[in-house]
């Protein structure tokens, strides 16, 4: 294979599957490009689609695009190698060892069941349950919490209109939760849209960023809460960073369970932002060819060195 230009195939099977509303996923397969540019350091961008997510790629369409880029062959501009191709060029690879380390502080995933975690953010799946149900467990387990934590609650679009309405009612006085994310599926987008400028819950969008292609898009048509950005999942890496530095009190960067290369692209992202990252990955922790520096509970961006990545890649098959 053509050594300036090369791209591998890195599969992860998570220590625990991990469940939404929508999906229950046990491995994570990914493309990772890797590219020697002008400056002669190599630089890395991954394809790494979600189940349930919009318009997402099937890795063997992705491979079939490798293949063509990495022998210099023309792709068109609808490639699904776009987000690797954009953040290979995104200026996050020109931070390196000698610029000073920025600390950035994670939003952690949690179950129901877990009452003793004191971390200041956390992260909490519905739409797993009766809407009735699922609210009194959530206030019961509310209860329990710090007056100062902050609480994210993910709906991954499983919630009705309706039942949107009813989480809105019955939370819209407590000040521990930061939002509530993705409440519908993308098809109720402009009722959503609207319903945002009255509900009393702070509300944000995930998927439907990704369906827009973009957070310019979703401003541009008047959402007005917070945006949950991956970055791996959309065309324009310098246009993603560039809407983060004008709306860091907005943004939450989240990850996709990337490979470690698109990770620490991830973790050199989020220095934008000026709220918890969504990119915990305790649960790709017993994997072996993973950077100990991903998994401390105060990440340091950049965590990894080129030199560092470099290493990594050639372990990888």
């Amino acid at each position: 294979m053509n050594t300036l230009r090369e791209f591998k195939f890195i599969s992860q099977k998570f220590d625990r599957p991990h469940i939404s509303s929508n999906f229950s996923w046990e491995i994570r397969e990914s493309i990772v490009l890797r590219e020697l540019n002008d400056n002669g350091e190599f630089v890395y961008g991954e394809i790494a689609p979600v189940p349930g997510f919009p318009f997402q790629p099937q890795i063997s369409d992705v491979l079939v695009e490798a293949e063509k880029w990495a022998a210099y062959q023309k792709l068109l501009s609808s490639s699904p190698l776009a987000p690797a191709l954009s953040c290979m060029k995104s200026d996050i690879w020109k931070i390196n060892i000698h610029t000073p380390e920025k600390k950035i502080t994670k939003s952690i995933l949690v179950p129901f069941d877990n009452v003793k975690c004191c971390k200041p953010s956390l992260k909490i799946k519905i739409g797993l349950l009766p809407v009735v149900e699922e609210i009194e467990k959530t206030k019961a387990w509310l209860q329990r919490l710090d007056i100062s934590s902050k609480v994210r609650l993910d709906a991954n679009g499983a919630l009705s209109m309706d039942e949107l309405k009813l989480w809105n009612d019955q939370f819209s006085t407590e000040k521990r939760i930061e939002y509530l994310e993705q409440p519908v599926s993308d098809e109720f987008r402009d009722v959503l849209f609207d319903f945002s400028n009255q509900s009393n819950l702070p509300l944000a969008i995930d998927e439907t960023i990704v369906a827009m292609g973009s957070p310019y898009t979703a401003k541009d048509n008047g959402w007005n809460g917070f945006y949950v950005i991956k970055p791996t999942l959309l065309p324009d890496w310098n246009l993603t960073l560039k809407f983060a530095k004008e709306n860091p009190a907005k943004t939450v960067f989240s990850t996709v369970y990337e490979s470690p290369f698109g990770y620490e692209a991830l973790v050199r992202a989020s220095v934008f932002s000026e709220l918890e990252a969504g990119i915990n990955r305790e649960n790709l922790k017993s994997q072996t060819k993973e950077f100990p520096s991903h998994h401390v509970e105060m990440l340091e961006s950049p965590s990894a060195t080129t030199r560092e990545l470099n290493e990594l890649w050639a372990k990888f098959d």
